[in-house]
């Protein structure tokens, strides 16, 4: 009976690091909730990640800043959700300032 406790345990862990979502997933989620309103050159997408760190623990993942860490999405089973909806206004209003004056 244990060793088939421990199989379904070990075998739902595989299971949700396989299903963790990656960078790429974050990333991608993150860029459409940005060009909402307008699409983003590289080089001011370039800059917004820099200041972005991607975080894996196996079974989630997370985008936070890295200034001060905080949490901007979390993922889980192959699903982004968007934590910090303040993140999105005040990156939204700093580009579109900087997009403003070129």
């Amino acid at each position: 009976m244990s060793r088939l406790f421990f199989f379904i345990l070990i075998a739902g862990l595989v299971y949700l690091n396989y299903t963790v979502p990656k960078i790429e997933d974050h990333k991608a989620f993150l860029l459409t909730k940005l060009q909402q309103e307008y699409p983003l050159p590289v080089e001011m997408q370039e800059k917004i990640w820099k200041d972005i760190d991607y975080s894996n623990f196996l079974v989630c993942s997370f985008m936070k800043t890295k200034a001060d860490s905080k949490m901007i999405s979390s993922g889980y089973l192959k699903k982004v959700k968007l934590i910090n909806t303040r993140w999105v206004d005040e990156t939204k209003a700093t580009l579109q300032k900087q997009l403003s004056s070129y």
